[in-house]
């Protein structure tokens, strides 16, 4: 890494390497001016053979510091291990079956711990079947109207505006006509007890299937807050529940079988931490941050290097 302000740049090799990154990525220049930082028609001069009229020298350093970027950036990809993709696990298989239940027009609820994978399947489901809509709660998205837009822009609808009752009117047509729609709600927790009920009417109004995935609070949210034990009966509408607070030990042996782990050691250690606040979550950290010690120093991953990281990573608070 290195200051382009404290070393000579030479002005015309920035210029020929930027015209010829721009022909191997076929970046067009406003693409290329979001990822130097240089507005188009400035970037666009600069990179022409008649050059700039300006402060040459400042857009050359600009050049300069994405390509080392993009330098940096190549060097991690052969550094850093391949994260796997989407893996099945028993509670992701369980959720998955919750899911399949909501889109059946039914109203249901998965409360588990962090790491449970339950934003991993929503995604995964939304994007192997039709109909499926995900909308992320935020704090800000408490009240019925933030909630709304949140669920509108899930739909596919960019800006939306009008009074809390147009809104759920507009959703409701919009998922009417649909063969076995699912709205999935991920961190419902954030969401006050009059939104819930809200999206508790679209289910009757248009046969709108429901999924609330959140953490364990989520539970008194949907029950109105009135009850102090978290695992109290529900409403009589929701139709089926999961309540996970930790990962499944087969959960973890499944983590480290997408990491190719099979050594004894190495998946007993995976099952210790994954298994605990922070499951599947923590316990990737800690692998992905091992592989990368075994890989720096060209070898095999040890049962060292995993204690190491999560040692690193529970000191940092990375872990949790």
């Amino acid at each position: 890494m290195n200051d382009p302000s404290a070393q000579p740049i030479d002005i015309e090799e920035m210029r020929s390497w930027l015209m010829e990154h721009r022909v191997s990525t076929g970046f067009t220049w406003s693409e290329l001016s979001k990822r130097v930082g240089i507005p188009a028609g400035t970037l666009t001069q600069f990179g022409s053979t008649k050059g700039y009229a300006g402060d040459e020298k400042k857009l050359a350093d600009a050049v300069f510091r994405y390509r080392q970027q993009l330098n940096q950036q190549a060097s991690m990809a052969v550094e850093l291990p391949e994260l796997p993709p989407f893996y099945e696990t028993q509670t992701t298989k369980e959720l998955t079956q919750l899911l399949h239940w909501a889109k059946r027009g039914r109203v249901v609820v998965a409360a588990t711990g962090a790491g449970c994978s339950k934003t991993e399947t929503s995604t995964y489901y939304t994007a192997c079947y039709p109909n499926v809509f995900r909308a992320t709660m935020t704090p800000s998205s408490a009240g019925v109207n933030n909630m709304q837009i949140a669920v509108l822009r899930a739909l596919g609808e960019r800006n939306p505006k009008g009074t809390p009752q147009a809104l759920s009117f507009r959703i409701c047509e919009m998922v009417r006509n649909m063969h076995m729609p699912l709205l999935i709600i991920d961190e419902a927790q954030h969401l006050s007890e009059k939104a819930i009920e809200e999206i508790r009417s679209w289910n009757d109004l248009a046969d709108l299937g429901i999924a609330f995935f959140g953490n364990i609070k989520v539970l008194k949210r949907i029950e109105g807050g009135g009850r102090d034990d978290a695992f109290a009966q529900l409403y009589s509408r929701l139709s089926m529940r999961l309540i996970r607070p930790v990962p499944l030990k087969a959960d973890a042996i499944a983590l480290a079988a997408a990491w190719d782990i099979h050594d004894e050691a190495l998946v007993a250690f995976i099952v210790r931490i994954a298994t605990i606040p922070g499951g599947l979550r923590g316990a990737t950290f800690a692998v992905e941050l091992a592989k990368m010690i075994a890989l720096g120093e060209r070898r095999a991953l040890a049962l060292d290097d995993l204690q190491a990281a999560w040692s690193q990573l529970s000191m940092r608070g990375g872990a949790a």
